[in-house]
C-alpha cells in the first residue's frame, strides 16, 4: 500500500509545511526548502540568473509562504505559493523524499538520491 499523507499542515510553527504520513511517519518542510524544490517543468529546467545560486527563489517584499493547496487526484499536492508561483504539483512520493529529517536524509543519501525530481 502507497504511503500518503494523512493531513497536511501549511502553516505549521515556524514557517513550515507539517505532512502526517498514513505510515506514522511525519515531516517538516520549511517554506523556502519546499518552494526551492518545485518539480515543475520552469523550475526544474531553469538556470540560475548571473550571480545565482541554483534554486534561489525570487525575492519578496513579504515572507514566502503557501497560500493555500490543492489535492490532485490520489497522488499530489499542487501549492499556490505567495510569490505567484503555483505550477508545480508535488507527487506525494517526491515529497516524502524531499522529507529534510534526520532519517530520511540519511536514507536518500544511501540510495544516492538528492531529492530533485527524476
Amino acid at each position: 500500500m502507497p504511503v500518503v499523507p494523512a493531513k497536511i499542515r501549511l502553516a505549521g510553527p515556524n514557517h513550515t509545511v507539517h505532512v502526517d504520513w498514513s505510515d506514522g511517519h511525519a515531516s517538516v518542510y520549511e517554506y523556502p526548502y519546499l518552494r526551492s524544490r518545485c518539480p515543475c517543468a520552469t523550475c526544474q529546467d531553469s538556470e540560475p540568473e548571473p550571480g545565482q545560486a541554483a534554486g534561489a527563489l525570487p525575492v519578496l517584499k513579504k515572507a514566502l509562504k503557501p497560500e493555500r493547496a490543492e489535492i490532485v487526484g490520489r497522488y499530489a499536492v499542487q501549492i499556490y505559493w505567495n510569490d505567484g508561483h503555483n505550477s508545480g504539483i508535488y507527487s506525494y512520493e517526491y515529497l516524502r523524499r524531499l522529507c529534510p529529517c534526520p532519517e530520511c536524509t540519511a536514507e536518500a543519501r544511501a540510495a544516492g538520491m538528492d531529492g530533485r525530481q527524476e
